[in-house]
């Protein structure tokens, strides 16, 4: 059987009489953390931190828990060598370009750039459905719909291909099993 060493701040002791007092009052205060005096199986410094008097579910130590977001955004745009910190700062012609080509991102006005639609392949209607009603849009009328063909067909095929697969991955398993044997058992 062997013998159980205890390890404390990287030195190793064969026994609790071994270790000096400064360390060993560290191990019995690690000793009486991990105890379990109801006998529930749980250490009690687990059972304290996971505790619910309340019984909602949830344990108490995550009810003060305050969730905090904070969203900054910085925009920075160079005309002509000067920087400007706001749209509103930005000379009239510089400010026509400029929604001009975020218009030519954003034909329909729906606040959603059209590569992103693209992205999300959102109908007209779908678009409607999920714009916020904080801001009319004007949708424009649809154009005749372009059928949709999926992006995953379903398994047309009769199965040989997967049968052959099945075969090949069988015959490379035996000869890898083979090569095993030859170079390494034998």
């Amino acid at each position: 059987m062997n013998p159980k060493k205890i390890v404390i701040d990287g030195k190793t002791y064969s026994s609790v009489e071994e270790m000096p007092e400064d360390v060993r009052q560290k191990y019995e205060l690690a000793l009486q953390a991990l105890s379990d005096t109801n006998g529930n199986h749980v250490p009690d410094v687990l059972e304290n931190i996971l505790l619910d008097e309340d019984k909602d579910g949830q344990p108490d130590i995550l009810k003060n828990v305050g969730v905090t977001t904070h969203v900054t955004s910085h925009m920075k745009i160079i005309v002509n060598g000067k920087e400007f910190n706001r749209m509103e700062d930005l000379p009239p012609e510089a400010r026509a370009k400029y929604e001009a080509a975020l218009g030519k991102l954003d034909a329909n006005k729906n606040g959603i750039p059209d590569f992103v639609e693209g992205m999300m392949k959102i109908s007209g209607q779908d678009q409607a459905a999920t714009s916020s009603n904080a801001f009319p849009v004007e949708t424009p009328p649809q154009s005749a719909a372009v059928p949709v063909s999926p992006a995953i067909a379903p398994e047309t095929s009769n199965g040989l291909m997967l049968v052959l697969a099945g075969i090949f991955v069988f015959l490379f398993c035996v000869l890898a099993g083979g090569a095993v044997w030859y170079f390494f058992l034998r």
